[in-house]
Protein backbone atom coordinates (compact mmCIF):
# COMPACT_ATOMS: atom_id res chain seq x y z
CA UNK A 1 0.00 0.00 0.00
CA UNK A 2 1.29 3.72 -0.96
CA UNK A 3 2.00 5.80 1.91
CA UNK A 4 0.35 8.87 1.96
CA UNK A 5 2.24 12.39 1.21
CA UNK A 6 1.23 14.34 4.55
CA UNK A 7 0.31 12.62 7.95
CA UNK A 8 -1.32 14.59 10.88
CA UNK A 9 -0.53 12.97 14.21
CA UNK A 10 -2.82 13.83 16.69
CA UNK A 11 -4.17 12.61 20.26
CA UNK A 12 -7.41 10.44 20.76
CA UNK A 13 -8.52 13.19 23.50
CA UNK A 14 -7.71 17.03 24.46
CA UNK A 15 -8.48 18.74 27.22
CA UNK A 16 -11.17 22.10 26.85
CA UNK A 17 -8.90 23.78 29.38
CA UNK A 18 -5.58 23.32 27.60
CA UNK A 19 -3.18 26.34 26.92
CA UNK A 20 -2.06 24.92 23.94
CA UNK A 21 -2.82 21.66 21.63
CA UNK A 22 -0.28 20.28 18.93
CA UNK A 23 -0.61 18.35 15.65
CA UNK A 24 2.39 17.18 14.56
CA UNK A 25 2.97 17.37 10.62
CA UNK A 26 4.97 14.81 8.84
CA UNK A 27 5.79 15.52 4.86
CA UNK A 28 7.19 12.95 2.77
CA UNK A 29 9.53 15.50 0.97
CA UNK A 30 9.71 12.85 -2.51
CA UNK A 31 5.85 13.65 -3.09
CA UNK A 32 4.93 16.74 -1.55
CA UNK A 33 6.55 20.02 -0.15
CA UNK A 34 3.95 22.56 1.65
CA UNK A 35 3.03 25.76 0.03
CA UNK A 36 2.94 29.47 1.92
CA UNK A 37 -0.83 29.10 2.28
CA UNK A 38 -1.53 25.29 2.85
CA UNK A 39 -3.47 25.32 5.96
CA UNK A 40 -4.89 22.80 8.76
CA UNK A 41 -8.37 23.07 9.96
CA UNK A 42 -10.33 21.72 12.81
CA UNK A 43 -13.79 20.22 11.86
CA UNK A 44 -16.91 18.03 12.95
CA UNK A 45 -16.29 14.50 11.49
CA UNK A 46 -20.33 14.86 10.17
CA UNK A 47 -19.80 17.95 8.90
CA UNK A 48 -16.72 19.11 6.70
CA UNK A 49 -17.00 22.50 5.36
CA UNK A 50 -13.68 23.41 3.75
CA UNK A 51 -14.76 27.37 4.15
CA UNK A 52 -16.16 26.96 7.65
CA UNK A 53 -13.64 25.82 9.87
CA UNK A 54 -13.64 25.96 13.45
CA UNK A 55 -10.09 27.05 13.61
CA UNK A 56 -7.37 26.94 11.08
CA UNK A 57 -3.24 27.92 11.23
CA UNK A 58 -1.37 28.03 8.41
CA UNK A 59 1.24 25.49 8.45
CA UNK A 60 4.43 27.83 7.43
CA UNK A 61 3.56 30.05 10.50
CA UNK A 62 4.50 27.43 12.74
CA UNK A 63 8.48 26.06 13.57
CA UNK A 64 9.86 22.98 11.87
CA UNK A 65 11.09 20.34 14.05
CA UNK A 66 13.11 18.43 11.21
CA UNK A 67 13.24 18.73 7.68
CA UNK A 68 10.03 16.58 7.25
CA UNK A 69 7.71 17.63 10.12
CA UNK A 70 5.60 20.90 11.57
CA UNK A 71 4.94 21.45 15.07
CA UNK A 72 1.28 22.96 14.61
CA UNK A 73 0.18 24.96 18.09
CA UNK A 74 -3.59 25.49 18.68
CA UNK A 75 -5.46 27.32 21.63
CA UNK A 76 -8.39 25.82 22.61
CA UNK A 77 -9.88 28.86 24.20
CA UNK A 78 -10.52 30.06 20.66
CA UNK A 79 -12.99 27.34 19.54
CA UNK A 80 -14.15 26.28 23.00
CA UNK A 81 -17.51 27.38 22.79
CA UNK A 82 -18.15 25.88 19.30
CA UNK A 83 -16.99 22.57 20.09
CA UNK A 84 -19.04 19.61 22.49
CA UNK A 85 -17.60 17.11 24.62
CA UNK A 86 -20.14 14.19 22.70
CA UNK A 87 -19.01 15.23 19.57
CA UNK A 88 -15.58 13.79 17.45
CA UNK A 89 -13.13 16.06 15.48
CA UNK A 90 -10.61 16.05 13.00
CA UNK A 91 -7.86 17.87 11.59
CA UNK A 92 -7.97 18.46 7.87
CA UNK A 93 -4.94 19.54 5.86
CA UNK A 94 -5.53 21.68 2.70
CA UNK A 95 -3.38 22.88 0.29
CA UNK A 96 -3.33 26.21 -1.57
CA UNK A 97 -5.78 25.24 -4.08
CA UNK A 98 -8.29 24.17 -1.85
CA UNK A 99 -7.58 20.49 -1.83
CA UNK A 100 -7.76 18.29 0.91
CA UNK A 101 -4.47 16.30 1.51
CA UNK A 102 -4.91 14.53 4.58
CA UNK A 103 -7.29 14.15 7.49
CA UNK A 104 -6.84 13.10 11.10
CA UNK A 105 -7.45 10.38 12.95
CA UNK A 106 -11.17 11.54 14.84
CA UNK A 107 -10.60 13.31 18.05
CA UNK A 108 -12.74 14.21 21.17
CA UNK A 109 -12.67 16.87 23.59
CA UNK A 110 -13.46 16.58 26.92
CA UNK A 111 -13.71 18.89 30.12
CA UNK A 112 -11.04 18.53 33.43
CA UNK A 113 -14.03 19.75 35.69
CA UNK A 114 -17.73 19.83 35.66
CA UNK A 115 -19.27 19.85 31.90
CA UNK A 116 -21.93 22.47 30.98
CA UNK A 117 -21.95 21.60 27.27
CA UNK A 118 -25.55 19.88 27.45
CA UNK A 119 -27.18 23.80 28.91
CA UNK A 120 -24.64 25.38 26.50
CA UNK A 121 -25.79 23.37 23.74
CA UNK A 122 -29.50 23.87 23.88
CA UNK A 123 -28.83 27.40 24.47
CA UNK A 124 -26.80 27.56 21.30
CA UNK A 125 -29.23 25.33 19.82
CA UNK A 126 -31.93 27.77 20.12
CA UNK A 127 -30.29 30.84 19.09
CA UNK A 128 -28.83 29.02 15.97
CA UNK A 129 -32.97 28.40 14.94
CA UNK A 130 -33.63 31.95 15.64
CA UNK A 131 -30.68 32.82 13.65
CA UNK A 132 -32.02 30.38 11.18
CA UNK A 133 -35.02 31.33 10.85
CA UNK A 134 -33.61 35.37 10.41
CA UNK A 135 -31.51 33.99 7.63
CA UNK A 136 -34.28 31.98 5.94
CA UNK A 137 -36.47 35.28 5.69
CA UNK A 138 -33.26 37.24 4.68
CA UNK A 139 -32.80 34.49 2.16
CA UNK A 140 -36.75 35.01 0.72
CA UNK A 141 -36.34 38.90 0.43
CA UNK A 142 -33.18 38.21 -1.53
CA UNK A 143 -34.69 35.75 -3.60
CA UNK A 144 -37.87 38.52 -4.58
CA UNK A 145 -35.18 41.23 -5.49
CA UNK A 146 -32.95 38.54 -7.32
CA UNK A 147 -36.20 37.35 -9.21
CA UNK A 148 -37.03 40.95 -10.29
CA UNK A 149 -33.70 41.75 -11.43
CA UNK A 150 -33.97 38.79 -13.58
CA UNK A 151 -36.87 39.78 -15.15
CA UNK A 152 -35.43 43.12 -16.22
CA UNK A 153 -32.28 41.77 -16.94
CA UNK A 154 -34.59 39.13 -19.47
CA UNK A 155 -36.87 42.24 -20.56
CA UNK A 156 -32.96 44.26 -21.07
CA UNK A 157 -31.77 41.14 -22.53
CA UNK A 158 -34.84 40.75 -25.27
CA UNK A 159 -34.15 44.40 -26.36
CA UNK A 160 -30.78 44.20 -26.88
CA UNK A 161 -31.08 41.42 -28.95
CA UNK A 162 -33.70 43.15 -30.91
CA UNK A 163 -31.05 45.94 -31.28
CA UNK A 164 -28.32 43.64 -32.09
CA UNK A 165 -30.48 42.59 -35.07
CA UNK A 166 -31.40 45.47 -36.37
CA UNK A 167 -27.49 46.45 -36.30
CA UNK A 168 -26.91 43.46 -38.21
CA UNK A 169 -29.46 44.03 -41.06
CA UNK A 170 -28.13 47.93 -41.04
CA UNK A 171 -24.43 46.44 -41.21
CA UNK A 172 -25.66 43.96 -43.87
CA UNK A 173 -27.09 47.11 -46.18
CA UNK A 174 -24.02 49.19 -45.36
CA UNK A 175 -22.00 46.55 -46.95
CA UNK A 176 -23.90 45.96 -49.76
CA UNK A 177 -23.77 49.44 -50.27
CA UNK A 178 -19.94 49.21 -50.04
CA UNK A 179 -19.52 46.41 -52.80
CA UNK A 180 -21.53 48.04 -55.08
CA UNK A 181 -19.59 50.89 -54.48
CA UNK A 182 -16.08 49.22 -55.03
CA UNK A 183 -17.78 47.55 -58.25
CA UNK A 184 -18.81 50.72 -59.67
CA UNK A 185 -15.49 52.76 -59.16
CA UNK A 186 -13.57 49.38 -60.27
CA UNK A 187 -16.56 49.04 -63.44
CA UNK A 188 -15.29 53.32 -63.89
CA UNK A 189 -11.52 53.08 -63.44
CA UNK A 190 -11.67 50.68 -66.16
CA UNK A 191 -14.15 52.27 -68.73
CA UNK A 192 -11.76 55.39 -68.57
CA UNK A 193 -8.94 53.56 -68.91
CA UNK A 194 -9.84 52.25 -72.05
CA UNK A 195 -11.06 55.71 -73.17
CA UNK A 196 -14.25 55.21 -73.41
CA UNK A 197 -17.18 57.84 -72.38
CA UNK A 198 -19.47 56.92 -69.39
CA UNK A 199 -23.02 57.70 -68.84
CA UNK A 200 -23.38 58.91 -65.09
CA UNK A 201 -27.03 59.23 -63.69
CA UNK A 202 -27.90 60.46 -60.04
CA UNK A 203 -30.88 59.77 -58.13
CA UNK A 204 -32.84 62.93 -59.37
CA UNK A 205 -32.16 60.98 -63.39
CA UNK A 206 -30.11 63.58 -64.00
CA UNK A 207 -27.21 62.43 -66.77
CA UNK A 208 -23.63 63.42 -67.50
CA UNK A 209 -21.29 61.91 -69.71
CA UNK A 210 -17.42 62.00 -68.23
CA UNK A 211 -14.28 60.69 -70.13
CA UNK A 212 -10.86 61.20 -69.38
CA UNK A 213 -8.99 63.21 -71.17
CA UNK A 214 -4.95 62.92 -72.24
CA UNK A 215 -2.40 65.52 -71.49
CA UNK A 216 -3.00 66.70 -75.15
CA UNK A 217 -6.83 67.30 -75.13
CA UNK A 218 -5.93 68.92 -71.76
CA UNK A 219 -3.69 71.25 -73.07
CA UNK A 220 -5.76 72.34 -76.27
CA UNK A 221 -8.76 72.37 -74.11
CA UNK A 222 -7.21 74.99 -72.16
CA UNK A 223 -6.09 77.19 -74.99
CA UNK A 224 -9.61 77.03 -76.81
CA UNK A 225 -11.34 78.56 -73.25
CA UNK A 226 -8.33 81.47 -72.83
CA UNK A 227 -9.09 82.27 -76.56
CA UNK A 228 -12.98 81.99 -75.71
CA UNK A 229 -12.13 84.37 -72.62
CA UNK A 230 -9.51 86.65 -74.90
CA UNK A 231 -12.49 87.22 -77.34
CA UNK A 232 -15.50 88.29 -74.14
CA UNK A 233 -12.78 90.31 -73.19
CA UNK A 234 -12.04 92.08 -76.41
CA UNK A 235 -15.66 92.26 -77.53
CA UNK A 236 -16.23 94.34 -74.25
CA UNK A 237 -14.08 97.00 -75.14
CA UNK A 238 -15.01 96.74 -78.82
CA UNK A 239 -18.54 97.97 -77.31
CA UNK A 240 -17.17 100.08 -74.82
CA UNK A 241 -14.88 101.83 -77.69
CA UNK A 242 -18.24 102.18 -79.95
CA UNK A 243 -20.32 103.74 -77.08
CA UNK A 244 -17.26 106.25 -77.04
CA UNK A 245 -17.38 107.10 -80.82
CA UNK A 246 -21.43 107.23 -80.67
CA UNK A 247 -20.71 109.96 -78.06
CA UNK A 248 -17.70 112.16 -79.76
CA UNK A 249 -20.36 112.22 -82.85
CA UNK A 250 -22.92 113.92 -81.20
CA UNK A 251 -20.51 116.37 -79.95
CA UNK A 252 -19.33 116.76 -83.52
CA UNK A 253 -23.21 117.22 -84.52
CA UNK A 254 -23.57 120.08 -81.89
CA UNK A 255 -20.23 121.90 -82.93
CA UNK A 256 -21.23 121.97 -86.34
CA UNK A 257 -24.43 122.98 -85.62
CA UNK A 258 -23.06 126.39 -83.39
CA UNK A 259 -20.36 126.60 -86.67
CA UNK A 260 -23.39 126.83 -89.04
CA UNK A 261 -25.28 129.70 -86.59
CA UNK A 262 -22.38 131.71 -85.98
CA UNK A 263 -21.56 131.72 -89.89
CA UNK A 264 -25.00 133.04 -90.50
CA UNK A 265 -24.76 136.02 -88.64
CA UNK A 266 -21.54 136.59 -89.74
CA UNK A 267 -22.39 138.21 -93.03
CA UNK A 268 -22.60 141.58 -93.99
CA UNK A 269 -25.51 143.83 -94.03
CA UNK A 270 -27.77 141.33 -91.89
CA UNK A 271 -30.04 143.35 -89.89
CA UNK A 272 -29.75 143.42 -85.76
CA UNK A 273 -26.61 141.90 -86.55
CA UNK A 274 -25.41 140.65 -82.55
CA UNK A 275 -21.92 141.72 -81.64
CA UNK A 276 -19.98 138.76 -81.18
CA UNK A 277 -17.58 138.18 -78.50
CA UNK A 278 -14.50 136.88 -78.28
CA UNK A 279 -15.82 134.60 -75.49
CA UNK A 280 -17.94 131.92 -75.78
CA UNK A 281 -20.57 130.82 -73.29
CA UNK A 282 -18.73 128.40 -70.57
CA UNK A 283 -21.19 125.40 -71.43
CA UNK A 284 -19.90 125.92 -74.69
CA UNK A 285 -15.80 126.00 -73.18
CA UNK A 286 -16.75 122.68 -70.98
CA UNK A 287 -17.87 121.01 -74.62
CA UNK A 288 -14.94 121.68 -76.36
CA UNK A 289 -12.23 121.04 -73.66
CA UNK A 290 -13.58 117.34 -73.42
CA UNK A 291 -12.78 117.27 -77.09
CA UNK A 292 -9.15 116.96 -75.75
CA UNK A 293 -7.84 113.92 -76.86
CA UNK A 294 -6.60 113.11 -73.47
CA UNK A 295 -10.33 112.45 -72.46
CA UNK A 296 -10.63 109.55 -74.51
CA UNK A 297 -9.72 106.19 -72.18
CA UNK A 298 -7.30 104.31 -73.41
CA UNK A 299 -8.09 100.63 -73.50
CA UNK A 300 -5.06 98.33 -72.29
CA UNK A 301 -5.55 94.40 -74.21
CA UNK A 302 -4.39 92.00 -72.35
CA UNK A 303 -3.76 88.54 -74.03
CA UNK A 304 -2.82 85.26 -72.65
CA UNK A 305 0.41 84.12 -73.56
CA UNK A 306 1.14 80.83 -74.36
CA UNK A 307 4.03 80.26 -72.17
CA UNK A 308 1.74 80.13 -69.17
CA UNK A 309 0.35 76.63 -70.08
CA UNK A 310 2.48 74.66 -67.82
CA UNK A 311 2.62 70.52 -67.86
CA UNK A 312 1.67 70.64 -64.49
CA UNK A 313 -1.76 72.59 -64.96
CA UNK A 314 -2.66 69.63 -67.71
CA UNK A 315 -1.73 66.33 -65.57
Amino acid sequence: MESPAVILETNKRYFIEDKFLTVNCFYDQKKIRPWLKDWIGLYPCDNVKLYEPLIFEYVMDHPRIDGSCYKIKFVPQLFAKSIHCSGKYQFVYVDSYFKVIATSDPIQFVHKNDCNCNNSLSQSNCMDHIKIGQDINSVVQRMKCLETRLLEFEKGKQEAIELNEQLVKKLKACEMLRSRGEQFIDGLYKALDQGKPVKLTNSKGHTRWIKRMRTTEIRNHVMSTKIVRNEVYLTAIINSQEQEIQRLRAINNELSNTNTYLKHYKQPGHINEPQITETIDAEDVQQLKSLSIESIPSAVVKFIDDSELSDDYCE
